[in-house]
C-alpha cells in the first residue's frame, strides 16, 4: 500500500473518531480556533515546506495567510543550497458563522427554529499566486476561493472539509533560450528554461484536514488534498492556536 493511500485510510479513521470528552479543554465543542501559526509538511511530486497564518478579526471575520514551498530539497541538502521548484502564496479574508445560527436567522412564518451548532461554515476570498526558480518570468497571481466547513469538538478531535477553487500550473514545457549579452560565441549563448502554462479553468481541489488539539495553545493536523490538475497531496501540520 502507498504511502498516500495509507495517509488516506489514517485520515477517513481519524475523521469517524471525532468525538471525545466534552470540555477536557474547556470550551464549547464548537468554539473553533481561527487564530493560530503553523508549519506545514506534505508531499505530492516531491516533499514541500510551507508556513501559514490565520488572525482573527472582529465579530465572524478573520484573514489567512500562507507561503508554501513545493518540489524542495530540504531532505538532500548537505552541502546544497535550499531550493524549490514552485512557491504558492494564498493571502484571503473570511468569514464563518455556526450553522445554528445560520438556519435560526431564516423567518419560515411564525415558526421559530433552534438549530444547534453543531458545524460551522466558512468562506474566505482573496488571492494566490505563483512564483518560480526559473529565469524566465512565470510568475502569475490569480483569484482565490475557499468554501468548507468545520465539525467536531474543539476540545479533542476536530476536522475540516472544503473546497478550493483556483486557477493552477497545467505543465512546464522546455525551451531555449537564444538571447544574449556581450559578444560570446552562439554555442555559449544557449540557456534552456522552463516556460509554465496554467489552466484556462478553475482547478477545484477537494480538502480534508483532521486536528488533535493537545492543548489550548498547541494542535497537530493531518491534510489530505486531491486535485483536478495536480498530484495528491498528504501533509502534517503543527501549530499554535489560541
Amino acid at each position: 500500500m502507498s504511502f498516500k493511500n495509507l495517509g488516506l485510510l489514517m485520515l477517513i479513521a481519524l475523521s469517524l473518531s471525532l468525538h471525545s470528552k466534552e470540555g477536557r479543554l474547556g470550551k464549547e465543542p464548537n468554539n473553533y480556533s481561527y487564530a493560530n501559526l503553523g508549519i506545514a509538511f506534505s508531499y505530492s511530486e516531491g516533499d514541500n515546506l510551507g508556513l501559514y497564518a490565520s488572525i482573527p478579526l472582529p465579530g465572524p471575520l478573520y484573514v489567512t495567510v500562507s507561503r508554501t514551498a513545493y518540489d524542495t530539497n530540504v531532505r538532500r541538502l548537505d552541502n546544497e543550497e535550499a531550493s524549490f521548484e514552485k512557491s504558492v502564496t494564498d493571502a484571503r479574508l473570511g468569514a464563518h458563522i455556526g450553522i445554528g445560527d445560520l438556519l435560526n436567522s431564516i423567518s419560515v412564518g411564525s415558526v421559530s427554529l433552534n438549530f444547534d451548532n453543531f458545524v460551522d461554515i466558512y468562506i474566505e476570498g482573496g488571492m494566490r499566486s505563483f512564483s518560480f526558480d526559473t529565469k524566465f518570468d512565470n510568475d502569475k497571481s490569480f483569484g482565490n476561493v475557499v468554501l468548507g466547513t468545520r465539525y467536531g469538538d474543539a476540545n479533542h478531535w476536530e476536522g475540516k472539509l472544503y473546497l478550493d477553487f483556483s486557477k493552477e500550473v497545467l505543465d512546464s514545457d522546455a525551451y531555449v533560450d537564444y538571447f544574449c549579452t556581450g559578444n560570446q560565441p552562439d554555442e555559449f549563448c544557449l540557456n534552456e528554461d522552463l516556460a509554465v502554462r496554467f489552466s484556462d479553468h478553475m482547478d477545484i481541489k477537494l480538502g480534508m484536514d483532521v486536528a488533535y488539539n493537545v492543548n489550548n495553545f498547541f494542535g497537530i493536523v493531518l491534510n489530505f488534498k486531491t486535485s483536478e490538475y495536480q498530484d495528491s497531496e498528504l501533509g502534517l501540520s503543527f501549530q499554535l492556536q489560541l
